[in-house]
């Protein structure tokens, strides 16, 4: 039974062949033609042709791109979802602000914006703690001011 389901695979691939070898052997009129009696435009076949080779070009020239968008994507969601060890308060807040901006050590990773205090709202600190924390220097901040250093 095996044997006789490989010869009927074998015909279709023999008729398969045969047909595409036809096409192939056919004068660029004999085509037009063929389509034309089929009720197909040739142009607009072609131009449909044309931009399924397009997109599907564009497609592929594009898949680092958007595998790189969906690790982003990812990655952002995972900062979103993350909670922080930020003070509740605002007062609170700007107090650890305030010592990171004083010691030495953190002041690399604290630009000229954020070293007026004044004039930052409580959402600009908020957000620059969330920042610190995921990059982990606000927990070594933390870690520091319990030693007491």
């Amino acid at each position: 039974m095996a044997n006789k389901h490989r010869t009927d695979e074998q015909r279709l691939e023999a008729v398969t062949n045969a047909l595409a070898d036809s096409i192939l052997e056919a004068s660029d009129a004999e085509v037009i033609e063929e389509l034309r009696l089929a009720g197909v435009d040739p142009d607009a076949e072609a131009a449909r042709m044309k931009a399924k080779m397009l997109a599907t070009v564009k497609a592929f020239r594009q898949q680092a791109l958007n595998a790189a968008r969906t690790g982003y994507n990812r990655q952002i969601e995972g900062m979103e979802r993350k909670s922080y060890a930020i003070p509740d308060t605002p007062a609170e807040r700007r107090r650890l602000f305030s010592l990171l901006v004083q010691r030495p050590q953190f002041t690399q990773f604290v630009t000229a914006q954020y070293r007026d205090l004044d004039k930052l709202t409580d959402n600009d600190i908020e957000t620059y703690l969330e920042d610190l924390a995921e990059l982990g220097i606000l927990e070594e901040l933390q870690r520091d001011e319990i030693n007491g250093e």
